[in-house]
């Protein structure tokens, strides 16, 4: 039998008055919420804002218990790259809202990677870079969202996918996850203030400033005169940062993003999901 007829009744029935109903509604929309964005596709009436709204409320409870279940699967994963891409995906998928699975980044990521393959060929770090975040004919693929640089979007690699823009560490994520398909070994660097990406060629290791046009530094050239240069510096550049320490990295800046718009629930969810990071 169709689903189509049930969800019907069950979208008139959104805003009714009464708690119970809407709470009948919010368990049998759960049930049914990995298959729900193709069910509303096929229906004759797209869901008009209002009613996007109210799905997107009913159900943020099951969403947010959910990640909270799931968050640290990552875990399970053998290698650097395939776990940050895996937390990336949950976290991603979550903050772009309920019509996204976590598996849609990955075949996001495929398509892009196919995208620079057939209009470059196979790249090196530098290449990549360079399609990624220099201005060619007037136009950047991604850079820095300058406007808006404390946005909860910005860590949300759909988002960043839609819009071609992003953060230091979003951006320096999709270069790593890109890079992990064109077989070039990409590391993250924990820098303060300011996240980089690590690479190694021609036996020096750069650092790549993915937020401004992929700027290519010798590593040891920021090491002793960056204004932030300490006798620890060496160290923090030396070593990749791990895929806990990105993760944390992207949940304290969603903690931030959450506080300077006052939205403390969601500040307090991301504090969860820290927690268990940091515990497991």
């Amino acid at each position: 039998m169709s689903a189509l007829p049930h969800l019907n009744h069950l979208i008139k029935l959104l805003d009714d008055e009464s708690e119970v109903v809407r709470q009948a509604v919010r368990q049998e929309l759960t049930v049914m919420r990995r298959e729900l964005p193709q069910h509303i596709e096929a229906l004759e009436t797209p869901l008009s804002a209002d009613e996007e709204r109210l799905v997107a409320q009913l159900l943020e409870p099951a969403r947010r218990a959910e990640l909270e279940e799931t968050w640290m699967r990552w875990r399970w994963l053998e290698g650097p790259d395939a776990q940050l891409e895996e937390g990336l995906s949950q976290l991603s998928a979550f903050l772009n809202g309920w019509k996204t699975q976590s598996v849609d980044l990955t075949k996001r990521l495929d398509a892009l990677a196919e995208e620079a393959f057939a209009e470059n060929g196979r790249m090196d770090a530098h290449e990549l870079a360079q399609w990624l975040f220099a201005p060619q004919g007037g136009n950047t693929r991604f850079k820095g969202n300058s406007k808006d640089y404390y946005s909860p979007s910005n860590s949300n690699l759909f988002w960043v996918l839609d819009t071609g823009v992003g953060n230091p560490i979003s951006l320096c994520c999709l270069y790593r996850l890109l890079g992990h398909r064109f077989g070039i070994e990409i590391e993250g660097c924990n820098f303060p203030g300011h996240f980089l990406s690590r690479v190694t060629q021609r036996e020096q290791t750069w650092l790549v400033d993915c937020f401004n046009r992929g700027r290519f530094m010798l590593a040891a050239d920021v090491a002793k005169h960056h204004p932030a240069a300490n006798p620890g510096m060496e160290d923090l550049i030396r070593e990749p940062a791990t895929t806990e320490a990105t993760l944390l990295r992207i949940l304290r800046n969603l903690d931030e993003a959450h506080e300077r718009l006052g939205h403390l629930h969601d500040r307090q969810f991301m504090r969860r999901l820290a927690v268990k990071l940091m515990e497991d």
